[in-house]
């Protein structure tokens, strides 16, 4: 049963992962406006892990979490290597970036731990909300939400709602997707072998691995390949990634004796971007505003930062209490230059190996 919230709010955020706690996180810190996050999904269940740089802990401080983040027990990483181009593994040391370490996360708790922070300086957090109508009036929005006895009503919406961006789309956005990549995870439990304390890329015929140590001391390992590609495998999806991974050797090396936890988990992993990213009393942030191939690791810092900015174009709106074309032209600006430069980035990645390129995968992405 959902707890009572109020009727009217500020701000409602669609989504409570790192973009939408990043954005209620600053509108309770520097605007004093009310917020209420709908998270449908809650944080029980698991995430994959992901290796975060250290740049993002600006980010973190900004948002008032950093110190708590510190000192929360997740495990250092040191480099990442990849096995890219040719069968030698490289690594590149995050010491030498001049920001210290990275970490390597428990997504689940991650994301629980800001939604908590958020709750803690005052956003409303409701968990199991599922929004399944939006209607605009005069005064902003109203929500039909499962679980409310009323319907909730606010002057300002964010879509934090990932990929699927469906909040944005009910209110006449498009999203603009340029590629099928989804990831094939399988986690593998804790053993007594020893394991590097970094993440590992590794290309393959049918797409990349990604694997990596998670805290509490399994391993996930992430087959990133064409929806269509495991598609036309059908009842041999198992068949398909273990192919996959004989290919692989240096991942089945860390993976080992290790057992598998439990089956395959399938999830979109595509690059798209919103058009347009924002409106009159409404913006979007996270991967529902623009997400990105995970080879450009530009996933949880990229939520923050657009979670920041969704937040202050909301705050800028109700505070002078109309629209604010300038700012969300420049929010609109930045977005669209930030995916040229992913663009362009991730051609140069995928044009790096050659060895693969008459399959597929690599054909669809080396391009000039």
């Amino acid at each position: 049963m959902l707890a009572e919230v109020p009727k009217t709010v500020d701000v409602v955020i669609v989504g409570g992962g790192p973009a939408g706690s990043a954005a209620a996180l600053t509108l309770r810190q520097h605007s004093g406006l009310s917020v209420t996050v709908l998270e449908q999904r809650g944080y029980a269940r698991d995430k994959v892990g992901e290796t975060l740089s250290p740049g993002v802990l600006p980010l973190l401080d900004y948002l008032g979490v950093g110190e708590h983040f510190r000192q929360a027990g997740f495990s250092q990483s040191f480099a990442f290597t990849a096995a890219w181009g040719d069968s030698e593994v490289r690594a590149r040391d995050f010491l030498f970036s001049g920001r210290g370490y990275g970490w390597h996360l428990d997504r689940t708790r991650f994301d629980a731990g800001l939604a908590n922070a958020a709750r803690s300086m005052g956003a409303e957090l409701l968990m199991g909300a599922r929004v399944r109508q939006v209607q605009r009036d005069d005064s902003g929005w109203t929500l039909n939400i499962d679980g409310l006895d009323n319907r909730l009503h606010c002057r300002y919406l964010i879509d934090a709602s990932g990929r699927s961006a469906w909040l944005a789309r009910a209110v006449g956005a498009n999203r603009i997707q340029d590629d099928r990549l989804v990831g094939v995870c399988a986690y593998f439990k804790a053993s007594d072998a020893v394991l590097e304390g970094c993440s590992l890329v590794e290309a393959v015929a049918p797409g990349w691995w990604y694997s990596a140590p998670l805290p509490d001391g399994r391993l996930v390992a992430v087959l990133m390949t064409d929806a269509d590609l495991l598609q036309a495998s059908h009842d041999y999806r198992a068949e398909f990634w273990h192919e996959a991974l004989e290919q692989a050797p240096n991942t089945l090396a860390r993976i080992g004796e290790r057992a598998m936890a439990d089956g395959f988990h399938v999830w979109p992993a595509h690059s798209q971007q919103l058009d347009p990213c924002c409106g009159t009393g409404w913006a979007a942030a996270g991967d529902a505003v623009a997400a990105f191939d995970p080879l450009s690791s530009m996933g949880i810092g990229y939520a923050l930062s657009t979670g920041i900015q969704a937040a202050r174009l909301a705050a800028t709106s109700l505070l002078n209490g109309q629209f604010e074309a300038e700012q969300a032209h420049a929010y609109s600006e930045d977005i669209h230059r930030h995916v040229q430069e992913y663009q362009a980035l991730k051609r140069g990645y995928y044009n790096v190996e050659s060895r693969y390129a008459d399959q597929p995968f690599w054909k669809r992405r080396q391009v000039a």
